[in-house]
């Protein structure tokens, strides 16, 4: 089955977006990771369009898709809200990988009415706090440090090798895919003052609210505070699933595919049922 590709910018909301969309059926809206774009689920979207409607896009500041301006506010929900206005998504299953389930589970928060259900992959929610967070986001706050001195190509070197990811787990094919896509994200936010405005309330506030089916995908070797997250959202969320790919680091996206792709396709069709 050969897989008919879209790829489009959109502009909306103050800003140019860019996007893939092929398939058919129900739509299942992909959001990437820090640290890099859409290339992050490479290894699900083709998979996915044969089952779905499936949309990825690089958020603002990240691949593509146009950097914010300085002293312009903006949030990443709206820019995916506005998104899916703008192509005519009325309701949609929502999956995010890392600071791509942050996103998701936020715009949850303001426009619950667009969600059929919410994947979290190596999940992380606005608002919760641990040391185990406060060292991913030191490390990764180091990164833009390494971008100012060294360029792009140190700052993924850098990214890749954070602690918090277990590095020594990572396997060197992957490692090297995320370097590349690492190398060449723009580390916008490393040489500007990024005026993007967080979601408040935060959403370990709100946890409670959300009453659409939520799966959530950990790895085996993935960083505790994704682990810890995802114990959090299981006390918390009533409908809740919970999954863990063995032998997998946080890129468990590009480690185990297979077992990813399956995890979001079965969760997805017993909604079905």
């Amino acid at each position: 089955m050969t897989i008919e590709v879209q790829g489009q910018l959109a502009t909306t909301n103050g800003t140019t977006l860019y996007y893939e969309r092929a398939g058919a059926g129900e739509t299942l809206v992909l959001v990437h990771g820090g640290g890099g774009d859409r290339r992050h689920w490479d290894e699900q979207f083709g998979e996915l369009a044969r089952h779905f409607d499936v949309l990825r896009y690089d958020l603002r500041g990240f691949g593509k898709s146009s950097n914010p301006i300085e002293d312009a506010p903006y949030r990443h929900e709206d820019d995916l809200h506005e998104l899916m206005v703008l192509l005519g998504v009325s309701r949609a299953h929502f999956a995010g990988f890392s600071l791509g389930s942050q996103i998701v589970v936020d715009a949850y928060t303001l426009y619950p009415e667009l969600f059929k259900s919410i994947v979290a992959l190596g999940p992380y929610v606005s608002g919760y706090s641990s040391p185990a967070a406060e060292h991913l986001f030191s490390a990764f706050g180091r990164c833009g440090k390494t971008f100012q001195k060294s360029g792009a190509q140190g700052a993924a070197e850098d990214f890749v090798n954070i602690p918090a990811f277990n590095p020594e787990h990572i396997h060197d094919g992957v490692k090297k895919r995320v370097m590349q896509i690492a190398g060449e994200y723009s580390w916008w936010w490393a040489t500007h003052r990024d005026p993007m405005v967080s979601v408040t309330p935060v959403a370990t506030t709100k946890l409670d609210a959300i009453d659409v089916p939520v799966l959530t995908v950990t790895a085996e070797y993935d960083a505790t505070v994704c682990r810890e997250v995802a114990d959090l959202m299981q006390q918390r969320i009533a409908s809740h699933t919970g999954v863990d790919v063995a032998g997998a680091s946080h890129f468990m996206l590009l480690e185990k595919p297979v077992e990813v792709n399956a995890s979001i396709r079965e969760f997805l069709y017993k909604l079905r049922a």
